[in-house]
């Protein structure tokens, strides 16, 4: 098999695909974890892209690799806000869609004006880092011990897609522009591209483990709370029919004395 970055873009494609279906079916399984509706939501909009992205080297217009950036981006910040809502915290999605408009809007203006690569590229960092940096950001901030192992692939992946979100940049910087993942379609060997596809899917596997763990966490807090009411007494609950004390019979009055 030749690696190059349409085999690496299929290989996204079906990965995301099926995450999508496999988080969409945890979703399903585990509903109170609100974190599965988003994360699916993000990695069916991911597939999207690398369809997108995959189709402009058999028609090659400006409208998909728009396209390809405004899905990527919408599906990051669903990742984001997805990890918010695991650790409970709020999220506004309205922001978001907010954010990925003014994104899609300044980019089909880059093109449409025929703007420098340069431009493009810093517009790519200047949004994508932002909230694959916030990502990290949201599971590092985590301190509790129980979430190590899941919180380590998470953090390990989110920075690997920090670093990539530089890499438009800084190949235009670097003269590499038609190496760049979002810039052009290089039809030679990517090992940029394989980066990225093993951050990506590092951090897949990291986000399923990360909201499992966390609920299995959850329940098991759940568990000795109980345990520790159920053994701590009651003071409010009055004492049981039976184990009340016996109350002492009446004593005969006495008749007063003549």
């Amino acid at each position: 098999m030749r690696f190059d970055v349409a085999t690496f873009n299929s290989l996204c494609l079906m990965t995301f695909l099926c995450s999508g279906i496999v988080t969409a079916a945890l979703a399903r399984i585990f509903a109170r974890v609100a974190a599965f509706r988003f994360w699916s939501a993000s990695f069916f909009l991911m597939s999207a892209a690398a369809a997108c992205f995959g189709l402009h080297s058999v028609w090659p217009t400006t409208l998909l690799l728009i396209a390809t950036a405004t899905l990527a981006l919408q599906a990051r910040i669903l990742v984001w806000t997805g990890t918010r809502v695991l650790f409970g915290a709020s999220a506004s999605l309205l922001q978001g869609f907010a954010v990925t408009a003014l994104f899609c809007v300044l980019f089909s203006l880059a093109h449409a004006l025929k703007a420098p690569p340069v431009f493009r590229g810093a517009l790519l960092t200047l949004f994508f880092l932002p909230c694959r940096a916030l990502t990290l950001y949201e599971v590092c901030r985590r301190r509790r011990p129980d979430l190590g192992p899941a919180r380590m692939l998470v953090a390990i992946a989110s920075a690997i897609a920090s670093l990539n979100a530089a890499v438009p940049l800084t190949l235009v910087l670097l003269n590499r522009g038609n190496a760049s993942l979002l810039l052009g379609n290089p039809q030679t060997t990517s090992a940029v591209y394989g980066v990225v596809f093993a951050g990506d899917l590092l951090l897949i596997i990291g986000l399923i483990v990360l909201a499992l763990q966390h609920l299995l966490a959850e329940q098991g807090m759940l568990a000795n709370l109980d345990k520790g009411a159920a053994q701590r007494p009651n003071s409010l609950n009055p004492a049981p029919r039976g184990e009340l004390a016996p109350e002492l019979p009446d004593r005969p009055a006495q008749k007063a004395s003549v």
